[in-house]
């Protein structure tokens, strides 16, 4: 049943324009589909401007250390732009505004939303799950059959989780 009223990204087709109000930026380009935008960003963006561009296999410690990194040194005018898929999109955007960063200066693009984080209200563990809204899935801290809830944390960057059977409980 489609929700009428949802919190999951609606992501275009085509990737967002770059806000050609930004001073100084940041280019992360998560994937071989992620890093084709990023660097299609990076041309229209052009010379001449401060331009911080990496292309990672995904969110990991070591990218998102260097995009904290780059969130300690933003000034007004800083933009972030954010290619990849989802699940990476997503965690990348959590830590830019859970480090002072505001949506007004993120763009992101999902190239894919195969994957999903998946937080699980019984244990508090993250999952990635590679089902749609609606599909279930198990924990794999508590091993709970979970169903993806059509809600996701923009801060948590995760999709809610709840019991498949918890009438039956």
């Amino acid at each position: 049943m489609a929700e009428s009223h949802t919190s999951v990204p609606k992501w275009d087709a085509t990737p967002p324009a770059v806000d050609d109000t930004g001073t100084s930026y940041a280019v992360l380009g998560f994937g071989e589909d992620g890093g084709a935008v990023a660097s299609a960003w990076v041309a229209e963006l052009g010379a001449g401007r401060p331009v911080w561009v990496r292309y990672a296999d995904g969110a990991d410690d070591t990218t998102l250390s260097a995009l904290r990194e780059q969130l300690r040194a933003a000034r007004v005018g800083w933009r972030l732009l954010l290619a990849g898929p989802e699940a990476d999109v997503l965690l990348a955007r959590s830590v830019a505004l859970g480090h002072g960063a505001v949506p007004a200066e993120i763009r992101a693009h999902a190239t894919s939303t195969a994957l999903k984080r998946v937080h699980c209200p019984h244990c508090k563990e993250t999952t990635l799950a590679g089902c749609a809204v609606g599909e279930t899935f198990g924990c794999r801290g508590c091993g709970c059959t979970l169903v993806i809830h059509h809600h996701v944390s923009r801060r948590g960057s995760a999709y809610l989780g709840y019991m498949a059977d918890a009438e039956a409980v």
